[in-house]
């Protein structure tokens, strides 16, 4: 009996730590255009020190002019995560690629690598998921679920 229940803690935490748990991101997904723009596009929040002005709007304007370039690497494409893998469908073509959850900061944060070491933090959100952007600033990615 003993050893029946450490097999299921370990079966358990094994299914919980690859992310078979019925994760919340395991689905597919398409780009939400006008929510994530719309998020790019919103005015920073204001505050910060004074004399930032427009050296800080001018690094700000440049890093929403390259987030909206790298939105069209997700323009038509289909992204479907299974228990192990991420797959990248445009016009019938794509490809996978293997990653793992190295850390699950909240309940609607995963992190993932992906096998060419490449970090990424998903985010559930009420519309669906959010990928983050690479950079100073906090930009996100929107997708909402494929019908």
């Amino acid at each position: 009996m003993k050893s029946l229940l450490r097999l299921s803690l370990v079966l358990a935490s094994a299914f919980l730590l690859s992310g078979c748990g019925g994760s919340w991101f395991i689905g597919k997904w398409t780009l939400d255009r006008e929510l994530t723009l719309s998020k790019i596009s919103a005015p920073a929040e204001p505050g910060g020190s004074p004399g930032e002005g427009f050296l800080k709007d001018l690094v700000t304007g440049m890093q929403k002019g390259v987030s909206r370039l790298l939105l069209t690497q997700f323009e038509g494409v289909e992204i479907e995560f299974t228990p192990t893998e991420l797959r990248r469908i445009r016009n019938g073509v794509g490809e996978a690629i293997t990653y793992k959850v190295i850390e699950r900061p909240d309940r609607a944060t995963v992190v993932i690598q992906y096998e060419d070491g490449e970090i990424v933090t998903w985010n559930q959100v009420e519309t669906g998921v959010r990928m983050k952007l690479p950079g100073a600033l906090e930009q996100w990615v929107y997708f909402r679920p494929v019908n």
